[in-house]
């Protein structure tokens, strides 16, 4: 059985036409919101600039012809900064002059980043002030030193545009941002058309996507501008954001989900997009762009709501809370709904606005969507991968609360189905449309391992699908723990326990061998010891009520799933940018 979103298109169809490519979508994006502000950033403690729509267009046309004009139009460029209006004016410019874009995380390692360069062909490079000492000195590299070096032209968002003739930068293709805009204004006056008539093959790659790397390698994953725009066009069908709301961008730029998600699909709708500058500064950005919707993953839902119950309890005020939870969700039964009133400072914290919540990229608490809606702020949990540009699913607006545990319908175009079931239902999520990548970069052999002879893509998630269609996760393929008896252990499935027990920040669980062979079912466990249950208190009091505690949900268990070794730490899982805990480093 496999399944496909019959549910009509609801919130595009009629009133933008589906683009075919990401050159069309931004042609569309002018047409229809104008002036409207799509971009706004802070330039003072309370000032900010907007961008609109029609900036935004008039940047990428400059942009994209100034590519023309120094040689670098139709190649690959790598992307290297943090969220801003030029990074996505960057990213638009280069693949709907036929290039290809290459966004690349900034978190990696020096090396790591100019080897990404190098494995992509990279021939321009966009980057930020941050990164101007690595990508500045590389530059200056000669081929002959660096025989993997192509890249020849370098574009620097924070140089100042009277500088770029020294010879520091002159001499070695390094260009200011400005400047740049203004060889590309003054070609346009001249009609140059080079860029703007550009005929977009919809079916090559246009961007280089390097994997995240939690299993321990890094594929570069080759999306079309068919994959992409498809995907945020039926993302955008699937999700009620309004004309006028306020997103605060809070993912990492280069990653897919934020990308497609919040840059283009959001931006098919007319959102305005709110930067956020840093991860410390999150929480005050809520407060002040007071946004509508929020796009995340899971860790930091589990930080505002772990924020919402440590200010409560500071306020002396955790059982009035509950008492009027329960209350509301009374009322609401039967037609009145208090939310907004009676849970007015808890939502103050976020700006006061926010009603929904998108949530993808990892595992969700279920009762974290429980939470929410008490609250009156609706979790619109969402399922996607790299290789699926990224979106594959997500729950529809008015079922969170009906489908709570689900990662979602497929959206439009999308159809998934449950590879070899075992004895339970659950197999591999298989996934065949326009979304799903053309393969990896340079790797033929990966590629057909990832796809079906009938053409699904095997996204190495185990889940099922239920009666009306909708996905449920149950634990990833690479994370399966196999005993020594046959028996399968989703780990993901046991986390969800021990993330219950109060004062749990972070957990993973793995298989260990012990000394006589036999499996061991591990868990590693961080706790949070700077608020909460075990403020004040000493790491070896934590670690004897968590192990404790462990053995209260052994007795929840069948026996085989039972965790027989428990490690408390005392530091942090290391980390993905976007918040993963990097398993294939646990041991």
């Amino acid at each position: 059985m496999s399944t496909k979103n019959q549910l009509p298109k609801r919130f595009l169809p009629g009133k933008i036409e589906e683009p075919g490519d990401l050159k069309h979508m931004w042609e569309i994006n002018k047409k229809v919101y104008g002036d409207q502000p799509y971009f706004t950033y802070k330039t003072g403690k309370d000032a900010v600039r907007d961008v609109s729509y029609n900036e935004m267009y008039g940047v990428i046309q400059k942009l994209g012809t100034a590519f023309s004009k120094i040689g670098v139009m139709g190649e690959n460029t790598a992307l290297l900064s943090e969220t801003r209006y030029e990074w996505i004016a960057s990213y638009i410019a280069a693949v709907n002059g036929n290039g290809i874009i290459v966004p690349l995380d900034k978190e990696l390692a020096e090396e790591q980043i100019l080897n990404f360069i190098e494995r992509a062909k990279v021939k321009c490079v966009v980057y930020s002030g941050v990164f101007a000492k690595l990508i500045e000195e590389y530059a200056k590299i000669k081929e002959t030193d660096r025989p993997a070096k192509i890249a020849k032209v370098f574009i620097n968002l924070d140089l100042e545009p009277d500088k770029e003739d020294l010879p520091e930068y002159k001499d070695y293709n390094i260009y200011s941002f400005q400047n740049l805009l203004k060889i590309g204004e003054t070609a346009l006056n001249e009609k140059c058309a080079d860029f703007t008539d550009v005929k977009i093959d919809r079916e090559k790659p246009c961007a280089y996507l390097f994997t995240s790397g939690t299993t321990g390698t890094s594929k570069a994953v080759m999306l079309s501008h068919k994959n992409i725009a498809s995907n945020a066009y039926n993302a955008a069908c699937c999700v009620s954001l309004l004309n006028h709301d306020k997103i605060v961008t809070v993912l990492p730029a280069h990653h897919t989900y934020e990308t497609t998600c919040t840059f283009f699909a959001a931006g098919m709708l007319g959102v305005n997009l709110c930067l956020n500058e840093s991860i410390k500064m999150v929480m005050r950005n809520f407060q002040f762009y007071k946004p509508d919707k929020m796009v995340l993953v899971p860790l930091f839902v589990d930080n505002i709501i772990k924020k919402i119950w440590d200010e409560v309890e500071k306020k002396g005020k955790t059982k009035t809370v509950k008492s009027a939870i329960k209350l509301s969700n009374a009322l609401r039964k039967i037609g009145i709904d208090l939310r907004r009133k009676l849970f007015k400072d808890i939502l103050n914290a976020f700006g006061g606005n926010v009603n929904a919540i998108i949530c993808g990229g990892a595992p969700l608490n279920p009762e974290h969507v429980r939470t929410m809606d008490a609250f009156g702020v609706k979790i619109w949990q969402g399922y996607g991968i790299t290789e699926c540009s990224p979106l594959v699913a997500v729950i529809p607006e008015d079922m969170p609360m009906k489908k709570v545990g689900s990662v979602g319908y497929p959206v439009f175009e999308n159809e998934v189905k449950i590879g070899e079931k075992d004895e339970n239902g659950n197999g591999e999520i298989l996934v065949r449309g326009d979304n799903v990548m053309l393969g990896y970069l340079d790797n033929e052999e990966a590629t057909k391992e990832v796809f079906t002879d009938d053409g699904f893509f095997k996204t190495g998630d185990i889940g099922y699908l239920d009666n009306d269609g909708y996905i449920y996760i149950t634990g990833r393929k690479k994370n399966i723990i196999i005993l020594s008896n046959g028996k399968n252990i989703y780990p993901e499935e046991i986390e969800e326990y021990l993330y219950k027990i109060d004062g749990v920040k972070e957990c993973a669980v793995i298989g260990r061998k012990k000394s006589g062979g036999e499996d061991s079912i591990t868990a590693l466990i961080f706790p949070e010891l700077e608020s909460g249950r075990f403020e004040g208190k000493e790491f070896k009091e934590a670690e004897a009520v968590i192990k404790e505690e462990v053995g209260n949900i052994n007795k929840q268990l069948p026996v085989f799933k039972q965790i027989t070794e428990i490690e408390v730490r005392d530091v942090e899982f290391e980390k993905t940018t976007t918040k993963k805990i990097i398993r294939y480093k646990l041991k």
